[in-house]
């Protein structure tokens, strides 16, 4: 009777073992297929979407071994001015998982894919379009004239791009990062922002930066060109607040490219020393 029982139990346990090893040999197979064959919809190489630029330093290590870790990658083109038919193309960057040798490609061209969407202010001008996401570059696309124009010319993260219609203009506006002031080893939005302005009209970038204060926030004065800038203060980077950090507001002439205080100075101190409960004059 005990030899009938070790028997079945043995039995159980082999059965058992055969059970995980058919299912360990299936998981093997299906691994070694999705290594064989090329992915469905995809490039072979194994990227993401990212929203930074590895910094300049890790850059330099990687072109002196003729390695590469990130990739442009264009987005739909949005058509921006149907007038002149011009599309603005942004370009995003693509994470490798790991370096790959550079390898010099021919040029494909553009695809002249279309899309606009938007919203009306009656405010002198008309902001028309809001591009969200995180941006690489900015190409300008004129089929009519067979004209393509690359914005920047350097390492640089885009962001918001917006676009209003003037009476005899249409500008593009949008916050970018240039350099990795938090070194955490990346360009993107945790770092310092400035603003910038692209002309349709004069192809012109006026580009807008007061030190190390980053920009927060802006909006177009009624029925002007000029602006109302908000800048984070910069000298409280390294101090903790319970709200956001201290900010101040300029004003940027667009026609003379002049960044001037809106509060002046003594007003700024009269504030302070009412906040402080000291006498003011």
């Amino acid at each position: 009777m005990k030899i009938e029982k070790i028997k079945n139990f043995n039995q159980v346990i082999l059965a058992i073992a055969g059970i995980l090893g058919l299912i360990l040999l299936v998981a093997i197979m299906v691994v070694m297929a999705l290594e064989i064959l090329p992915d469905i919809g995809s490039s072979r190489r194994n990227t993401t979407i990212t929203n930074s630029l590895i910094s300049e330093e890790k850059v330099e290590a990687l072109n002196q071994e003729n390695l590469r870790l990130q990739i442009i990658s264009y987005e739909i083109p949005r058509l921006i001015d149907t007038v002149n038919v011009v599309y603005i193309i942004p370009v995003s960057v693509s994470t490798l998982d790991k370096p790959e040798t550079v390898v010099e490609s021919a040029d494909d061209g553009l695809m002249a894919l279309l899309d606009t969407y938007g919203s009306v202010r009656k405010k002198g001008y008309y902001e028309r379009d809001y591009f969200d996401g995180l941006f690489a570059n900015l190409i300008v696309y004129k089929p009519t004239a067979n004209k393509t124009l690359l914005l920047f010319n350097e390492r640089i993260m885009l962001s918001g791009i917006s676009t209003y219609d003037f009476k005899d203009d249409i500008l593009l506006v949008f916050l970018t990062a240039e350099k990795d002031t938090n070194k955490d080893g990346l360009i993107n939005f945790k770092d310092d922002k400035n603003l910038c302005i692209y002309s349709l009209k004069t192809e012109k970038i006026h580009r807008i930066a007061e030190g190390t204060n980053s920009i927060t926030d802006y909006q177009f004065i009624e029925n002007s060109k000029d602006l109302l800038i908000e800048f984070s203060l910069s000298q409280y980077n390294d101090v903790k607040f319970k709200s956001y950090k201290p900010r101040k507001i300029m004003k940027y002439e667009f026609e003379t490219e002049k960044l001037s205080e809106v509060v002046p100075a003594n007003i700024q101190q009269q504030m302070q020393n009412l906040v402080e409960g000291r006498q003011t004059q």
